[in-house]
């Protein structure tokens, strides 16, 4: 696959993140994403109220729906470290959207991701 920017993406994800993802059995579905992902690093929506990170819908083959009932993948794109860090993943048979709590707890993650990336 070639990238079509001006360097390849480099992929983080949080702990919690990682062990979300297993536990939803989602695996197969975010490598697929992780593909999209690395040729065009904004596909995501941004999510008003989470520090700029961004949403993007997942596939959920394993419960038998698509993109629209499967996941939803929340991640911060670093533009200028070409980076982006995957920090929340959710089923849609979990919740229908973040709380307000969980976009301020998010968007306190995303200030400090960009302090220690030094990209305020």
């Amino acid at each position: 696959m070639q990238y079509r920017g001006a360097s390849p993406v480099a992929f983080v994800e949080t702990a919690l993140f990682t062990a979300r993802l297993m536990r939803l059995g989602l695996e197969a579905s975010f490598q697929r994403l992780q593909l999209l992902l690395w040729q065009v690093p904004e596909a995501g929506a941004l999510d008003p109220g989470t520090g700029g990170l961004r949403k993007v819908r997942m596939p959920d083959p394993g419960r038998g729906v698509g993109k629209r009932g499967g996941a939803r993948v929340h991640y911060l794109w670093l533009a200028q470290r070409r980076t982006i860090y995957f920090v929340w993943v959710y089923g849609k048979h979990e919740q229908h959207a973040l709380s307000a709590d969980q976009k301020a707890a998010l968007r306190t993650l995303a200030r400090r991701i960009r302090a220690e990336a030094g990209e305020e």
